[in-house]
């Protein structure tokens, strides 16, 4: 698409390539000779990965990639197009999702919206604990969104500073992201668009630090059942809310009861492989409560110390009652075995199961306590909650006009 800036612009059949040659393949050649001399017999992957100064390679691989796109041809683009799914379009209607978020912006009106950028500076994911290749890094040492959380995080490490805390923040975000695991669900690409909530706040002190974050939490659960509650007038087939919540420290002691080394379970349960948490779990021979109504007595069943009856006791008492006083509709249960997440939050984590008007039930959300924002601040005092939902997979799976009964399964849901 052509725009005023573009009107001097010859069309692109007619624009002659740029020369091979240019100053990034002077400084490139450069560079190489450089590296050739002091690194001489140095592997390639090490020159690369660990060696060569972080501009000398963005230089090296901007020529080399550079040069490799003048040779490209149309026919080229086109079949790379045909192989590469996080290329294609969106199967979702496009005026549905603007539906969606409608919705989701009206229900979350005491946030701030941020309109998030599309990449983060390189090695944000791994930082947060996710693998490097789930990901798709760029040249210029930044990598494409993956989890708005990411970016709303950086975007509140920023304002934070610049205010030396002050009030919390409440912020909420619509992303396209891009995530590398292969999928082979039909109509659903590695690209997809999710919707998230964000606190930033600052503790008091220790001893709250945890009672901040439930409070950010139930602010939350709120605005996701508010959302779920209004769908249904936005021409989505939702019918109801389960919230599945969760907590790591209770969730390792559980498992730790039951002699299992929490990690090494963890490490089985991906998110892009519907039913591996379930799978670790019964290959350990694992019978833990999976969705107990009564926490405090599920805890207490399984032998847990008088500290975690009383952080039980709190998740009850700060989360579960306030939630199902304020929101009757919404069904509340507690998993003390949920895996997927655990080396990733860091105290609460809930799940979001959303349920169809013919009784199909997703997990479409999810979320917690991550403790990014104090280690970017220097300050464990810095807590954050984030949470999401699939904005895609709803709207794929739930709108009105293009779904029929019975016609996907929880399992075809990856996104």
């Amino acid at each position: 698409m052509r725009t005023e800036d573009d009107r001097t612009t010859p069309p692109i059949a007619r624009q002659a390539p740029a020369p091979a040659e240019g100053k990034t393949g002077e400084l490139s050649s450069r560079i190489a000779r450089r590296a050739a001399e002091a690194h001489a017999g140095q592997p390639l992957d090490r020159l690369l990965a660990e060696d060569l100064p972080g501009n000398e390679l963005t230089t090296l691989l901007l020529h080399s990639l550079r040069q490799r796109a003048l040779r490209r041809s149309f026919a080229d683009v086109l079949d790379h197009a045909e192989r590469a799914p996080m290329t294609h379009a969106s199967a979702a209607d496009g005026r549905r999702l603007h539906a969606f978020d409608a919705a989701a912006f009206a229900a979350a009106a005491d946030f701030e919206v941020v309109d998030l950028a599309p990449v983060v500076p390189l090695g944000a994911t791994a930082c947060a604990g996710v693998e490097p290749n789930n990901v798709l890094a760029t040249v210029r040492f930044a990598e494409v969104a993956a989890d708005p959380t990411t970016g709303l995080a950086l975007h509140a490490a920023r304002r934070r500073r610049e205010s030396r805390g002050g009030e919390a923040l409440r912020l909420c975000a619509s992303q396209r992201v891009l995530r590398m695991q292969p999928t082979k669900t039909p109509g659903f690409t590695p690209h997809f668009r999710l919707f998230a909530l964000a606190t930033a706040a600052r503790s008091p002190g220790r001893g709250e630090d945890d009672a901040c974050e439930r409070r950010a939490l139930l602010e939350h659960l709120l605005v996701w059942a508010d959302l779920v509650r209004a769908l249904p007038g936005a021409g989505f087939r939702a019918a109801g809310l389960r919230v599945v919540l969760s907590d790591t420290s209770l969730v390792r002691a559980s498992l730790a009861a039951r002699g299992l080394d929490a990690d090494a379970l963890a490490r089985r349960a991906k998110a892009h492989e519907p039913g591996s948490t379930e799978a670790a779990l019964r290959e350990a021979s694992v019978d833990l409560p999976r969705a107990a109504a009564d926490l405090v007595g599920a805890a207490r069943s399984l032998g847990l110390g008088p500290e975690l009856l009383a952080r039980a006791e709190r998740w009850v008492a700060e989360v579960a009652e306030p939630l199902a006083r304020a929101r009757p509709e919404v069904e509340v249960v507690h998993d003390l075995a949920r895996l997927q997440g655990l080396g990733y939050y860091a105290g609460p984590f809930v799940q979001l199961h959303v349920r169809r008007d013919d009784g199909l039930e997703l997990p479409a959300g999810d979320g917690g306590a991550v403790p990014w924002l104090g280690e970017l601040l220097s300050n464990r005092r810095e807590r954050m909650i984030a949470t999401g939902l699939g904005a895609e997979l709803l709207v794929k799976l739930f709108d009105r006009s293009t779904t029929r009964a019975g016609e996907a399964r929880p399992e075809e849901a990856t996104r």
